[in-house]
Parts: C-alpha cells; structure tokens; sequence
C-alpha cells in the first residue's frame, strides 16, 4: 500500500508539472526592500539579482527559490537605475567572464559591471532615454555567451537591439511603455508587461504569448530554465516565479493561477 501511495502522488506531482499553464504562479515570497524593478538571473540556479527602487537604492543577491538574502550592493547609480541582466562566457566581442549589467538614466548610459561588487567595467551610450530594462540575447539559460543587448524606454516606447560594446543600434521595434525586460532564448522572445498583461514578443516586435498577470504592477523581469521571474510593487512589493513553457502559443493559456506560496 505505501508503494502505491509513493507512486500515486509522483504521477500526480509529474501531471501537475507536464500540465503547467503559461502564466501560472509557481512559487512567490516578499522582496527584500520596497519598489522592486529590475532584476537578473545567474547562469545556475542558485540566486539572482534584484534592484530595489528604494532607499538605500541597494541591488540585492537572493536565493532563487526561497528570497533569502545572500549579499546586497548599494547600486553605484542609487536612484538612477534602471535594467539589469546579466551575463557569462564572453560573447558578441566581451572578454570572457561573467558581468552584471546595469542602466542609468541620468547619464543614458549601461554599463558592465562586477557582479561581485557592481563596480563598473566599461559603458555605452543606450543612444535613448535610459528608463527603461535591459536584456542580453543569448543561446543559453543565464545568458551564455550574448550576442546583443536588448534595451528599453517609454518614451518612447521602443525597445532597441544594441552592439554590447560600442552600443551601436542594429534594428528596433515599438512596445508599449515598460520598465525591466527579459530574453527567453528557448522560445526566442523579449518578455515585458503591458498594464496587467504579460506579453512576449519576437525581436521583430510581433506578439506571440501573452497570460494576464493580477498581483500589481510587473516592473522587474528576469528568465532562467523555463521560468520567468517577476517583481511586483505597488503594496505588493513580491517576486514571483511564473511557468514558462518551451513552444509559447499565441493563445492565452492562464491567468496566473497560484500553485504555491512561500512567507
């Protein structure tokens, strides 16, 4: 009897997963600090990055599944800051290494940075109104080896694709006004929030999934394995881990519905 309970609830747990909607809430727990509205995923599955838009301005290294802290960093550009991502494994002309990448919009422009200590490397003009996100386009999950930088602003509301060198613009496309940003590379899409709509894009600015996202405004964006990852701000101040599907439909497939919650 208790093989057959162990197998019962394993086939269950394995439908459960096989039958994750675009959209559905997998897991969420409180941000460390007020405002979150940007945020970067590591190339393992251990932490990722997050900017708090409140005092002290600080980006913080959090455990990808609980949102315990690991270390936090008083960003060099305070309440300026805009975007972050990151990156690994050189590419599109970077030495190799792995960087976190950060906007300002007092200066307009991104910069490379130490993910250890966010002290900057080198910069490039975002040749825009840096107030929006950023993504770097890669062939793998934590952005192995990139080969542009994806940039955004609302105004106005066009989202660039740019030289991670020397920021030179190679094409753009209209998206409504948004703040952080996030590359799918196994679907090949540009995610970002349209007022309580989620929606993911190709870099030619077509939509091809969207899901209904309800718990306050979605500012902070970041994928890894599957997932995207999203703050939430506005008396919500959470980040929530969203299924994400390889294949995205054009069709909505969900609402956000919770499938667990973590305090």
């Amino acid at each position: 009897m208790k093989k057959i309970v162990v197998i019962t609830i394993a086939l269950a747990l394995a439908a459960s997963a096989a039958f994750a909607a675009l959209g559905d809430i997998v897991a969420s727990w409180p941000a460390p600090a007020g405002y979150p509205i940007a945020a970067a995923r590591a190339n393992n599955n251990d932490y990722f990055w997050l900017y708090c838009n409140a005092s002290p301005y600080s980006i913080w290294r959090v455990n990808s599944e609980t949102g315990a802290v690991a270390a936090s960093y008083v960003s060099p550009f305070t309440s300026a800051t805009r975007g972050l991502t990151y990156n690994y494994n050189g590419g599109g002309g970077l030495p190799t290494g792995s960087y976190l990448w950060m906007g300002n919009y007092s200066t307009d422009y991104v910069y490379r940075c130490s993910y250890t200590t966010c002290s900057a490397y080198a910069s490039f003009p975002a040749n825009h109104d840096m107030y929006g996100g950023l993504a770097a386009m890669a062939i793998a999950d934590g952005c192995s080896a990139p080969t542009y930088m994806l940039s955004s602003d609302s105004s106005p509301a066009y989202t660039w694709r740019q030289s991670l060198t020397s920021g030179s613009v190679y094409g753009s496309f209209a998206t409504p006004g948004c703040y952080d940003i996030a590359w799918d590379w196994r679907n090949q899409l540009m995610w970002y929030r349209n007022g309580t709509t989620i929606t993911g894009a190709n870099t030619s600015g077509s939509v091809v999934g969207t899901f209904t996202f309800s718990n306050g405004p979605a500012l902070a964006f970041a994928y890894f394995g599957s997932y995207l990852w999203l703050g939430s701000t506005t008396g919500y101040d959470r980040i929530y881990k969203i299924h994400c599907p390889i294949n995205v439909a054009v069709t909505p497939t969900s609402v956000g519905k919770v499938k667990a919650l973590f305090q």
